[in-house]
């Protein structure tokens, strides 16, 4: 055992507990059953830290939004999507019951589709499938300064998109930024999804703040498809302003360099 846990309150409210350890200590601490006790725990042999999270009202109530964001705009967007609920992210051959476990993850397009079939064809499958691919998409709501290495380690273990939420004591707002995530690279900061085809930060934004004071579900899914559909439209716009006119044939006679062929 490497130091003491230590208790960290993240700015949305919630409680972490943080334990250094050595990589056997981890994969020794793993044979407990954490979410027995917890509602997300976190171990990873790799960077030797076990992360316990008591999430507060306003954490769960974001990443339940956050949730709801990518369903409808999935279903909007017309692209699959399978959410990994309550899985540990990790490598193969890192010891059982180890891993990152964020917020929400999901599979998009293609592999939504080939997970849904390892995971028809049961658990161990499915646990196999998240070893060699890593999801589309991971979402953080709160994660604080002695957990900042857990961005690449999500990078590492394949995730291609982390959409990360932020919000600073005292305060009500809420920011939001997209990365992009490789292997053995430093993340890159995204103006708009590269997974779910323009969706931008501030659209999250838009949506998070309002929703989180509705009362039923159905306002918080309308409100998120209004802002998904207005995207759509404004990326339309954008990609047919963009698209060159096709010539006529008085311009190719002005200027026969206009001609396509």
């Amino acid at each position: 055992m490497n130091a003491p846990a230590t208790m960290i309150e993240g700015p949305l409210g919630s409680t972490f507990h943080v334990l250094r350890a050595d990589a056997e200590t981890v994969a020794a601490l793993a044979a407990v059953d954490w979410n027995r006790h917890f509602r997300r725990v976190s171990l990873d042999p790799v960077r030797g830290l076990v992360t316990v999270l008591l999430p507060s009202f306003l954490h769960e109530d974001l990443s339940g939004i956050l949730e709801d964001i990518v369903d409808v705009a999935s279903d909007t967007l017309r692209r699959a999507v399978f959410a990994t609920r309550s899985t540990r992210l990790r490598r193969h051959g890192d010891p059982p019951n180890t891993g990152l476990e964020p917020d929400c993850a999901f599979y998009v397009g293609e592999r939504a589709e080939a997970y849904r079939t390892a995971l028809m064809e049961g658990q161990a499958a499915a646990d196999a499938f998240v070893e060699r691919v890593g999801p589309d998409l991971a979402v953080e709501v709160e994660i604080t300064s002695i957990d900042e290495g857990k961005i690449e380690r999500y990078g590492q273990l394949g995730v291609r998109e982390l959409w990360r939420l932020r919000g600073r004591k005292g305060s009500e707002e809420i920011r939001v930024d997209f990365l992009a995530l490789r292997p053995n690279a430093p993340p890159r900061l995204l103006a708009a999804s590269e997974v779910l085809d323009g969706l931008a930060p501030a659209d999250v934004r838009e949506a998070v703040e309002p929703i989180r004071l509705s009362r039923t579900v159905n306002e918080r899914i309308e409100a998120v498809a209004r802002i998904v559909r207005r995207r759509q439209r404004s990326s339309l716009r954008v990609r047919e302003e963009a698209a060159p006119y096709p010539a006529s044939p008085m311009d190719l006679m002005v200027n026969p360099s206009r001609d396509p062929s």
